[in-house]
């Protein structure tokens, strides 16, 4: 199936849920000790966590769907305690941090696993906040408002489903009674046997003629006097579907924005590097986990020397990575577009990410079919301030994919680039630029190369340590010694030194 931004986002949020529910025994007895200790201090806000921990457990654990909250309460306790939850966040917080507890305390808890549980609660508080707009694209609520007015002659109104061979009856809505009625003994094995027993059940003269609408995986039956039924049909048929692109809409307002949510993920998986290395591995990964690609290899960019290096491959052979020192001029479709940037990018905010529907056009074939090329994206990696190209993130859905990706993944791309771009500049300036006098330019595994061989390690030494062969390693050292018009290897670490190229 092919990745979408929504289902890798939705991923994020079952696997929360999951983790959830896979320790609810210990999250219990977390939640357990807290509520005893706000009754032995006596806290006020006793009764409201009590309560909101009875709300969360039935949907955490006892609820099967995937959406935990895409099922509207019914229940008044249960709205009420929506409503108060809504007015004060600090008690959903503080039932999170007993979950978070109660996890890292049983296993291995990752970061990512931790920002899952958090994505989980963060979409809970936002559809409590926007409950009260749920309910007004409910089909219930549909139901009950024809239902109710007077301008429509419609006497009830029921939901039916077919399940283990019978139509039954989900729920029904009458002029008269409560809006809300459930008839689960109604069953029948017709739709025509079951308006009949509905006309019985709800008292109904012999004037009243009972109309099937399929709706979805079932049938609405829409109860109205005979002599209307020619008038109520198209009338009924318009307004749902008037209802159903009103629900749409609501619903793709809700997604349009997650887009912005995996913006914050990834930047704050990011922001916990230390070091060069984990700022790479960090970025690469968090290409994958919240964007809808399989694979990320991130390259640095060299504008004086127009060549790429490759730094790290997340769900790739990362040694093939990292061996790669590419000219420019052999990726035509990426020469073009850098051209493109450097030309106009000093006047732009932001560097655009291009999509390469098929690779072979724009890349070697050596590499097409080592990786199994098919469809790529190449994000820029840059910084906004400057608009410094740094590198780029090249990825794709996996082995031989073609794929497309649409706006908000496109967007999201952006602020990751950017991002990433901020984070990479810190370690590159700590490396490159402390030094004065003859500029001379390093990429980031150079730097590496060079910082060995100042430490006094041989070729074979260095290659073990980067993860890199031995030839490698000297074509490095070769390079490094040629930029810096230094004889032999001692010269170039004394000078780089000197310089503070290195430190």
């Amino acid at each position: 199936m092919m990745k979408t931004f929504n289902s890798k986002m939705n991923h994020v949020y079952s696997k929360g849920l999951q983790l959830v529910k896979k320790h609810e025994t210990a999250i219990k007895d977390e939640w357990e000790e807290l509520l005893l200790h706000l009754k032995k201090v006596g806290k006020k806000s006793y009764k409201s966590v009590e309560d909101t921990t009875h709300f969360l457990s039935t949907y955490l654990f006892q609820v099967n769907d995937d959406d935990v909250l895409t099922r509207r309460s019914t229940n008044r306790e249960n709205t009420q305690i929506i409503e108060s939850v809504s007015s004060n966040q600090y008690i959903l917080t503080l039932l999170e941090n007993g979950i978070h507890k109660a996890i890292q305390s049983g296993q291995e808890y990752t970061y990512q696993d931790h920002q899952a549980v958090k994505y989980l609660f963060s979409k809970i508080s936002e559809r409590i906040r926007t409950q009260p707009y749920q309910e007004h694209f409910t089909i219930e609520h549909f139901l009950q408002q024809i239902v109710s007015s007077k301008q429509i002659p419609i006497k009830w109104a029921a939901m039916v489903t077919f399940k283990n061979q019978k139509y039954t009856v989900e729920k029904s809505f009458h002029q008269n009674k409560d809006w809300f009625h459930d008839h689960l003994d109604i069953k029948a094995d017709s739709i025509y046997e079951l308006s009949e027993l509905l006309l019985q059940q709800m008292d109904e003269s012999m004037n009243q003629n009972v109309l099937p609408i399929p709706y979805e995986n079932g049938t609405l039956l829409i109860c109205t006097r005979d002599q209307k039924a020619s008038d109520i049909i198209p009338l009924i048929t318009y307004s749902l579907q008037v209802f159903k692109k009103g629900q749409n809409s609501f619903q793709e307002s809700q997604q349009m924005d997650q887009w912005k949510d995996s913006v914050i993920l990834f930047n704050e998986a990011i922001m916990r590097a230390q070091t060069f290395d984990e700022a790479v591995e960090n970025i690469t990964a968090g290409f994958v986990e919240y964007l809808p690609f399989e694979r990320c290899a991130l390259f640095s960019y060299s504008y004086n020397e127009q060549m790429g290096f490759g730094l790290y491959g997340h769900h790739l052979d990362n040694k093939a990575i990292q061996n790669i020192n590419e000219d420019i001029e052999n990726l035509p479709i990426i020469q073009d577009n850098l051209q493109f940037l450097q030309m106009f990018g000093q006047n732009m905010n932001y560097l655009q990410p291009f999509y390469i529907k098929d690779a072979s056009l724009g890349f070697p074939e050596r590499y097409v079919k080592q990786f199994e090329l098919k469809t790529v994206v190449v994000a820029p990696i840059f910084t906004s301030t400057t608009s410094k190209l740094l590198g780029a993130a090249i990825l794709d859905q996996g082995p031989d994919k073609t794929f497309k990706i649409n706006e908000d993944t496109f967007s999201a791309l952006i602020k990751f680039g950017q991002s990433a771009g901020e984070m990479l500049s810190k370690f590159y300036n700590d490396q490159i630029e402390p030094y004065k006098g003859e500029r001379v330019n390093f990429s980031p595994r150079e730097v590496e190369v060079l910082k060995l061989m100042a430490e006094g390690a041989s070729t074979s030494e260095a290659a073990t340590t980067l993860n890199l062969s031995e030839y490698t390693v000297r074509d490095y050292v070769s390079a490094i010694m040629q930029k810096m018009n230094a004889r032999n290897r001692t010269e170039a670490v004394a000078r780089a030194l000197r310089e503070g190229m290195i430190k």
